[in-house]
């Protein structure tokens, strides 16, 4: 019974839609098909809204420009990047994996190491950016003492030049990072003592190299009369 009851409303209604169904068809089928590209204000496709649709909602990374386009060898661009994204095999990431690890900063000896501390925090590295930098009149921008973020501090030295010296300020600063690294690793792999002359020798040998080998902010800022 209510089989027979459903079967003849589903007719009824189907024959009271069919006008209505006709005329929405006919409408629709005058009208001609058109893509609309969703990701430019104007709905017409273009190569250059395509590559910017790529990084919708990807996360900025504001050092990319700083590591990148500053001159500096290729290993030392990478390190950087390693350092910028918090990859370096340094204690902190070690322990959490369980892996042997100094258990404190092989150059300071004093707080557990991590990058950040290592190139920016740190004792002997906060004496070395001084030194270095003051060989250029720049040790105002020198680490302050309430500075525990490399990345930061580097955006800060950085953001306080232009032209040709902004250019040798950061090389500069990868150079040292380098350094200072490399320093750390001869201290813990080779046993060395932590040594400023050392590093500082060896950054003076090294920024002459990259003067001569075409680091033209390098040039700039060694060809500035020396401060007292």
């Amino acid at each position: 019974m209510l089989g027979q009851l459903f079967c003849s409303l589903f007719a009824a209604s189907m024959a009271w839609l069919g006008p209505v169904r006709t005329i929405y068809l006919r409408r629709f089928s005058e009208v001609d098909d058109t893509h609309i590209w969703r990701f430019s204000t104007s709905g017409v496709y273009s190569t250059k809204s395509a590559y910017e649709a790529l990084f919708i909602g990807a996360t900025e990374f504001g050092s990319w420009e700083r590591i990148w386009k500053s001159w500096a060898p290729g290993k030392c661009k990478f390190f950087m990047w390693t350092v910028a994204h918090n990859r370096c095999w340094i204690a902190d990431r070690l322990a959490k994996r369980g892996l042997n690890h100094p258990p404190k900063c092989p150059l300071c000896d004093q707080v557990v190491e991590s990058i950040d501390h290592l190139l920016v925090s740190c004792v002997f590295t906060r004496q070395f950016w001084f030194c270095i930098l003051q060989q250029f009149g720049l040790q105002a921008v020198a680490p302050r003492l309430d500075e525990h973020c490399f990345i930061d501090w580097w955006a800060r030295a950085s953001s306080r030049f232009s032209g040709q010296v902004k250019e040798g300020v950061d090389s500069i600063i990868i150079l040292g990072s380098w350094l200072v690294w490399k320093h750390r690793n001869y201290c813990v792999f080779d046993g060395g003592t932590p040594s400023l002359s050392r590093v500082m020798t060896t950054f003076r040998e090294d920024v002459q190299q990259w003067s001569v080998a075409g680091a033209r902010g390098v040039s700039y800022l060694l060809a500035l009369p020396p401060t007292s």
